[in-house]
């Protein structure tokens, strides 16, 4: 038995040498991080060129960041710094940080907002009190568009401009129900932009012309919430805690199906990662308690 095992052990040792130089030998990555605290309700995520995770937290107004290896955060955006009292949409590009700054409470209209990715601000985009800034999304040209649930429209900031344009708005974008929220996920592929809404889970392919297009989805869409491009596909986060592969044809494939109350999800060092944002037990009549810790999921692609 000792002589199989020292076998074994110089066996790997030497494989492990042959391999030092290989890039596709890296260091496994956690199948989850834990977020801070008992409150941070994350609601969206995004990554940098890097693999640095960047989190925002819905409840706090929090960004934390996890370098590539790194099971604990570091600090960004602390707690309420710089007026950012609650975060939506997380997005990076190149050096700067975007997010949808919002109030939780609705006491005050949403923002978008930029800073570098230390946390420093650089610019802050207000949006009319009826409109809701849930994520958003770049253009290869550097333009800049963002979900709003509220009112049915797409906001975009052109690219170098300086202040906030309705893009599209069409009856189909409106929530169903008031008090409800409607469009949520976005994303590009090519030159088509897609927008989910969360509450009657439909798909929307908008054209360069602005064309809109509905997409039928089979099976469809629950509660569609954050969603990314990924290799000519969409990956969609489900409220019912699924994350699903949506080929452009329509076909919906399940990738996981046992996540905790999913809200977003970006693939990064080679695997997606999903925020399980909790948002149902915050808004639940009366409020639930969360499962702690909160966290990201890492699930294999």
């Amino acid at each position: 038995m000792r002589t199989n095992s020292l076998l074994a052990t110089l066996l790997l040792s030497t494989s492990l040498v042959a391999c030092a130089d290989d890039p596709a030998d890296v260091e496994p990555q956690p199948d989850l991080l834990a977020l801070p605290g008992q409150a941070y309700y994350p609601e969206s995520l995004h990554a940098a060129a890097d693999g640095t995770l960047y989190v925002g937290s819905l409840t706090t107004g929090s960004v934390i960041a996890f370098d590539d290896g790194a099971i604990e955060a570091r600090v960004v955006i602390a707690p309420g710094d710089h007026g950012v009292t609650g975060v939506t949409g997380v997005l990076v590009r190149g050096d700067e940080l975007w997010l949808c700054s919002v109030d939780p409470t609705f006491q005050r209209a949403t923002e978008i907002r930029s800073f570098t990715l230390a946390g420093q601000p650089i610019a802050t985009y207000p949006l009319p009190a009826t409109q809701f800034c849930n994520d958003l999304a770049f253009d290869a040209a550097g333009n800049l568009y963002a979900t709003d649930s509220f009112s049915g429209t797409i906001q975009r900031i052109a690219a170098g401009g300086e202040a906030v344009e309705t893009f599209v708005a069409d009856p189909r974008f409106v929530p169903d129900a008031q008090g409800a929220f409607g469009l949520d996920g976005i994303a590009f592929i090519g030159e088509t932009l897609y927008v989910n809404k969360l509450d009657t889970g439909e798909l929307f392919a908008i054209s360069p012309d602005r064309t809109i297009t509905e997409l039928a989805v089979t099976p469809a869409l629950v509660a569609p919430d954050g969603m990314r491009a990924h290799e000519g596909t969409l990956l969609v986060i489900e409220g019912a805690g699924r994350l699903t592969q949506v080929a452009l044809d329509g076909t919906a494939t399940t990738i996981a199906s046992d996540l905790d109350m999913p809200t977003a999800v970006v693939v990064a060092r080679g695997s997606a990662w999903v925020s399980e944002g909790q948002l149902g037990r915050l808004f639940a009549s009366p409020q639930q308690a969360p499962n702690l810790p909160f966290a990201i999921r890492r699930i294999d692609m």
